[in-house]
């Protein structure tokens, strides 16, 4: 089961490049809560990079984090979960969608709307710093001919829909 934060997934002949997101969702699923460390660590990936994934999951509503002591443990939100006997493959939300739930939340706020716009495309260009470098591990592992071109070409067409 994969729950796609956005669309995207880029393909390369038979192989599909997924975001550690993607991993991070799809590990979680059916778990109750869980140490964000142990998650690291399963993933391969720093804490630091699990929490700064779990940040922004956490803002949007999909994850959710408690401590018990020091110790941070994620679960998936409850509107995440399926219900009983409900299928979630293949379910997406769009890059368009949290854009459109980004700017309504924004304008709940009274934010102006060049400042929404504004904050979005920093939220975007932060959140492709942070994937770059598992973009590029992930391509070279599928042997792609120039894993950096083809993440020029990913953040080029992401950028261009903000």
């Amino acid at each position: 089961m994969f729950i796609y934060l956005s669309d995207e997934v880029m393909t390369m002949g038979d192989d599909v490049v997924t975001t550690g997101v993607d991993d991070l969702l799809h590990y979680l699923h059916g778990k109750d809560r869980v140490p964000m460390q142990d998650v690291a660590g399963i993933l391969n990936v720093p804490v630091e990079t699990v929490q700064a994934w779990v940040d922004f999951l956490v803002e949007e509503k999909i994850l959710g984090i408690e401590y018990k002591f020091t110790k941070p443990f994620i679960y998936l939100n409850k509107e995440m979960k399926p219900e009983r006997g409900k299928i979630l493959e293949g379910t997406t939300i769009s890059i368009d969608q949290l854009r459109q739930e980004y700017e309504e939340r924004a304008k709940s706020k009274m934010i102006p709307h060049p400042k929404i716009r504004e904050l979005w495309a920093a939220r975007m260009r932060e959140g492709l710093s942070l994937k770059k470098g598992y973009f590029i591990e992930q391509a070279k592992r599928r042997r792609a001919e120039d894993p950096e071109a083809l993440w020029r070409e990913y953040q080029s067409d992401l950028l261009a829909r903000i």
